[in-house]
């Protein structure tokens, strides 16, 4: 089971200041806590506000547990640098084109396209509009991968995408060619983020 989060940064740090304590201290922390099996923390390098600065995924084989009167360790050390403001999402991720994911150390540069579904189009039907751009986006841009996510709020909450299109590119990729998307897909922004990911090694030592 994916889930991403939406952070921001407490109002005191720099955006350098809030990645420093996020690789760091915090990522390893939970890692060694967390039952993840895959981690990885999405960077914000532009626009430089979008209102979050890291976009978070990991992967659990059980949900998410439900708010607790006591906190885990890793809970009460994210409260020294993330901001209250915090948005959950689960996902499904599909790879629509090229290689597979595997571990990324990082820093690898990643262009997040955060979609929205105009209300008068179906969920499926919105889906498979998406697909097919992602699949057009991949053969027009020099990318490594496309995926995609779809995402659907946690219960009571909210979240700025109904999908992500996620293009993983080379270095001869020119952010400026992928042009408009379908008048059937609502683009909110197109985010450059930068990937860490914690070897899976660290998280099977932790488990």
């Amino acid at each position: 089971m994916k889930t991403i989060a939406l952070f921001r940064r407490r109002p005191h740090l720099t955006r350098d200041q809030f990645r420093e304590y996020y690789e760091g201290t915090h990522a390893p922390l939970a890692a060694r806590h967390a039952p993840f099996k895959k981690y990885t923390r999405n960077h914000l390098v532009s626009p430089d506000e979008v209102g979050f600065d890291a976009l978070t995924e990991f992967w659990r084989d059980t949900p998410v547990p439900g708010p607790s009167p006591v906190k885990s360790a890793t809970q009460l050390d994210g409260d020294r640098f993330i901001d209250d403001h915090r948005l959950y999402a689960s996902a499904e991720e599909r790879l629509i084109a090229g290689a597979p994911r595997e571990v990324e150390p990082g820093p690898v540069r990643r262009y997040a396209l955060m979609l929205t579904r105009p209300p008068e189009i179906a969920e499926a039907a919105f889906i498979t509009f998406v697909n097919n751009w992602a699949l057009r986006l991949f053969a027009g841009n020099s990318l490594t991968r496309v995926t995609l996510d779809i995402v659907h709020p946690f219960p009571g909450g909210t979240f700025p995408a109904d999908a992500i299109v996620s293009l993983w590119p080379n270095e001869r990729f020119d952010d400026n060619s992928l042009g408009a998307a379908p008048a059937v897909i609502a683009l909110a922004g197109i985010v450059t983020l930068e990937v860490y990911e914690t070897p899976s090694a660290m998280l099977n030592a932790a488990q």
